[in-house]
């Protein structure tokens, strides 16, 4: 599948065309400053390049940066632009994930199931934190349960949670329909539960007090769903 993408002249130039003008669009539309629109670039084309299913890899990274910029500014737009540590943050475990096949070729569909965790809890968290933004009732701290103010470091809501739920489940259909393991599919959504929440503990645990920046603590709750994932991709 690598090779038929690379050597198709046209499949090629589809989605490198694709990738230009979705960056040009995310600049434009001041969702990303230049630095997050190359590290952006660098998880597509690294998608296309190493991923055992270029085109679904591609198409999953898709996936996460339109419906994380969609909860990001519907119905009105809740941050500034998203800028290099935004993006690191979110998608450095699952660029890592693709790097690895290349030193580890036999161990492939192991690391695809860790690079669909990662994304899965990427999405999870983003949707969590900009869907959960609307939520009519309070939020809870997630390590104490007691209300805090709406935007505290650590605070969940259930529809935070739904939300969280929700994102996972889009991942994992989307591997669901391409591998056809049910087994696989349901350990990325729990991924994307599980590194959502993990970013909340560790945002209401350490980014609160100053120990941990955001960027960190995205980078961990992404990390822990391939973490997750692989773990339990052992067991299979």
């Amino acid at each position: 599948m690598i090779h038929m993408v690379l050597n198709n002249p046209l499949i090629l130039f589809s989605l490198l065309t694709f990738l230009v003008a979705f960056s040009i669009l995310s600049y434009k539309k001041k969702l990303l400053d230049f630095e997050g629109v190359l590290v952006g670039n660098a998880v597509g084309l690294a998608a296309i390049t190493y991923g055992p299913n270029p085109l679904v890899d591609f198409f999953v990274v898709v996936v996460f940066f339109v419906l994380g910029e969609i909860a990001s500014n519907y119905p009105r737009k809740k941050h500034g632009q998203r800028n290099i540590w935004n993006v690191l943050g979110n998608s450095l475990p699952a660029l890592l994930m693709l790097i690895l096949i290349v030193f580890f070729p036999s161990n492939y569909l192991l690391l695809e199931l860790c690079f669909f965790g990662a994304i899965s809890a990427a999405l999870a968290d983003t949707l969590s934190s900009e869907v959960g933004y609307y939520s009519k009732s309070s939020p809870v701290m997630i390590t104490t349960f007691k209300k805090v103010p709406r935007g505290t470091d650590g605070g969940v809501t259930l529809l935070g949670e739904a939300a969280a739920f929700f994102g996972g489940l889009v991942i994992a259909l989307l591997f669901f329909f391409v591998y056809q393991n049910i087994f696989s599919a349901l350990t990325i959504l729990v991924a994307g539960i599980i590194g959502s929440n993990v970013d909340s503990v560790f945002g209401g645990v350490f980014e609160t007090k100053g120990k941990l920046d955001k960027t960190q603590v995205n980078l961990i709750g992404s990390l822990s769903g391939a973490i997750f994932c692989f773990l339990l991709g052992v067991l299979i």
